[in-house]
């Protein structure tokens, strides 16, 4: 295991811990929901019938990658409500993949600072967030993967102790 993590011009005043998901959104008829037998308005963690979900799910039109999980997110809005940059950061774990190189790239983008533990095995947590009923029902079905692979050694690293060390608030 690595990690991959954005360089960071100072120190968070808060640091999150969590399972970082990366949210693969679109808008959509219900038969997917049919299909893959979920529910409107509904979250479930996924199990094997749900796997093919995720690359058909890539494929359509309109699709929206946005690093999620509820802890990232709380980083994300956090960042955006202190302003600037690196004032929020991010420590969970994460595949070697396409899809932590997006998640990697939607948090720089909001100025959040990520610290991710690299799985070389597991491939990175995902999240189908399928919009239905003309944007009026979301169902949510979570892939943890790699999310739950988070080993506490990793934040025994000097890097991420320091942000630790530094923070005035750990969520």
């Amino acid at each position: 295991m690595c990690t991959i993590g954005s360089d960071q011009p100072r120190m968070p005043v808060l640091v999150g811990m969590g399972n970082p998901l990366l949210d693969i959104s679109v808008n959509t008829d219900a038969e997917i929901l049919d299909r893959y037998k979920l529910q409107p308005n509904n979250a479930i963690l996924a199990d094997d019938s749900h796997i093919p979900l995720y690359p058909e799910v890539t494929k359509m039109s309109g699709v929206e990658y946005i690093a999620g999980g509820a802890t990232q997110n709380s980083m994300r809005v956090a960042q955006w409500m202190l302003g600037g940059r690196g004032d929020a950061a991010f420590i969970g774990c994460v595949g070697n993949d396409h899809y932590a190189k997006i998640m990697q790239e939607n948090c720089q983008k909001a100025g959040v600072i990520t610290r991710y533990l690299v799985d070389e095995s597991t491939p990175t947590g995902t999240c189908a967030v399928l919009v239905t009923h003309e944007g009026q029902m979301r169902s949510l079905v979570a892939n943890l993967s790699a999310a739950i692979k988070y080993d506490h050694i990793h934040i025994h690293d000097a890097e991420n102790w320091k942000l630790i060390e530094h923070a005035r608030k750990l969520i």
